[in-house]
C-alpha cells in the first residue's frame, strides 16, 4: 500500500513507486471508509489498481480516516508538506543561461541542520524530500543524507544536470536509498539545449547510465519559446531512453535573460496544450505553475490544483532559509518545522492568494485551481497579490 496520512476531513495516500499523491475527501472518502469497514466498491477497486491500497490494509485506512475527523490544517493547505524541496548547495560548475540562482553562493547546507530538518519532516509525515541545487551531486554528505531519508521511511529524489555522475557513484546513491532521479535537459539536441542550459553531454551520459538500471528516472524540461517546436522530437528521444516521465516546467524570470523574449506566447502555449493532450505513450507531468493549462487539461479544479507553494510543498535553501517556493525571494528562518508550517505569515500569504488576487484572475472560473504564478508576477515587478497578466486567456482563447 502507499503511505496514508490523515488530513482535515480527508486522507492523502502516497504511491512511492509512481511518486504520486491521491487526496481523498467528500463522497470518495465515504466510499473508502466503507471499504475500510469491509465493503467492496468501485472506488476502492480503482485505488487498488493504482497501487494505493491493498486488501490487507483495511484497518490502517479505517484508523487514518478516523484520525482525519479531528485534524486541523492551515487554511487552504495540507496538514504537512507533501514534499520538502532542499537546495543542498548553491555551487554548480555549469553556466546555464536560464539559471535563476545566485551563482555567488556556493556554501553547502549545514549537514547537522539538515539532519534535524529530516527528523522533523518524518515527525510531520512528509512523503518525499527532493534534493537539488546548484548541483546536488557535489554535496559532500549526499550519500549520508540519502541513507537518513531512507531510514526514516521517506522517499528521496535528486534533480541534477548529470555532472559528475558515473556508474560507480550512481550505484552508491541507489544503494543508499535513492528512489528517483530527474535529469535537467532542454532539447533533443545540443544546439537547442545550449540556448538555455549548459552541459548537454552530461545529461545525455546520465540518461545512458540510468537506462541500464532499475531506478526510477525522468527529465525536467523547461517550456520556452526557443525549444517548444522541438518538443515532439524531444519526446521521441526521451522514449528511446525509457524515461519514466517528462516534467514540463514553466519558464520563470531569470536575471540572465529577457523574460518576454523566452516565455511562451499564446500560440505556443496552445501548441504545448495540444502536444500534452495528444501524448499517451509517455507520462507527461505538468508544473503546478501552469495552473490554467492544468485546469483546461483536466477540465476541473480541485484542492490539489494550482500553485502548491506553501500549501503542498516547502523549500529550504542552502543558507538554511525556508521559502514557500525556491523561485521567490520571500524567506525566513525557523528551528521548528511544524510551527513554521502552521504559523508563518509568509506561507499564509500564499494560502490567501485566492481571497486577495487582482485581475485578470479574480473573476476567473478557474481561480481556485490556478492562482497564477507568484514567481512570474514578482519577477516582472508586480505586487504579490497581482493577477497573472501573462495568462493567455486574457489575450484570446487558445484551448482548442
Amino acid at each position: 500500500m502507499g503511505k496514508i496520512r490523515p488530513e482535515e476531513n480527508a486522507v492523502c495516500i502516497w504511491n512511492l513507486q509512481r511518486a504520486r499523491t491521491a487526496y481523498i475527501s467528500g463522497e470518495e472518502l465515504n466510499a473508502l471508509e466503507r471499504w475500510g469497514q469491509g465493503e467492496n466498491n468501485v472506488f476502492a477497486d480503482r485505488l487498488k489498481t493504482l497501487g494505493l491500497i491493498e486488501d490487507g490494509e483495511r484497518l490502517s485506512v479505517k484508523e487514518a480516516i478516523a484520525l482525519s475527523r479531528d485534524k486541523k490544517a492551515p487554511r487552504n493547505s495540507f496538514c504537512a508538506p507533501e514534499s520538502l524541496h532542499v537546495e543542498l548547495t548553491g555551487y554548480c560548475p555549469l553556466d546555464c543561461p536560464q539559471c535563476y540562482k545566485d551563482k555567488r553562493k556556493s556554501e553547502p547546507l549545514d549537514y547537522d541542520f539538515l539532519l534535524s530538518v529530516i527528523q522533523q519532516a518524518e515527525d510531520m509525515q512528509v512523503f518525499q524530500i527532493a534534493l537539488g541545487g546548484g548541483e546536488p551531486l557535489s554535496y559532500p554528505n549526499l550519500h549520508l543524507v540519502l541513507a537518513e531519508i531512507n531510514q526514516r521511511g521517506m522517499a528521496s529524489s535528486i534533480t541534477t544536470s548529470g555532472f559528475g555522475l558515473d556508474s560507480h557513484f550512481l550505484d552508491e546513491l541507489i544503494g543508499r536509498g535513492l528512489r528517483h532521479i530527474q535529469i535537467s535537459i532542454n532539447g533533443s539536441n545540443e544546439k537547442i539545449h545550449s540556448q538555455s542550459r549548459d552541459g548537454y553531454e552530461y545529461a545525455v551520459r546520465a540518461l545512458d547510465l540510468l537506462k541500464k538500471t532499475k531506478v526510477s528516472f525522468g527529465v525536467n524540461w523547461v517550456a520556452r519559446r526557443d525549444n517548444i517546436d522541438d518538443f515532439p522530437d524531444f519526446i521521441k528521444k526521451m522514449k528511446s531512453y525509457n524515461v519514466d516521465n517528462i516534467n514540463i516546467l514553466r519558464y520563470k524570470p531569470s536575471a540572465n535573460e529577457t523574460y518576454e523574449e523566452n516565455r511562451l506566447s499564446a500560440d505556443k502555449m496552445a501548441l504545448l496544450f495540444k502536444i500534452i493532450k495528444n501524448t499517451r505513450s509517455i507520462r507527461l507531468k505538468t508544473d503546478s505553475a501552469f495552473g490554467k493549462l492544468l485546469c483546461h487539461l483536466n477540465q476541473r479544479v480541485s484542492f490539489m490544483s494550482g500553485c502548491g507553494a506553501g500549501r503542498r510543498f516547502l523549500a529550504l535553501d542552502a543558507d538554511g532559509f525556508y521559502r514557500p517556493c525556491s523561485h521567490v525571494s520571500i524567506k525566513e528562518r525557523a528551528d521548528n518545522l511544524y510551527q513554521l508550517w502552521y504559523q508563518s505569515k509568509y506561507l499564509d500569504m500564499f494560502r490567501s492568494i485566492g481571497d486577495k488576487i487582482g485581475e485578470p484572475c479574480a473573476q476567473c472560473d478557474y481561480l481556485l485551481g490556478c492562482y497564477g504564478c507568484r514567481a512570474v508576477v514578482l519577477g516582472q515587478g508586480g505586487d504579490f497579490f497581482d493577477g497573472d497578466k501573462e495568462c493567455v486567456d486574457s489575450h484570446y482563447n487558445c484551448w482548442r
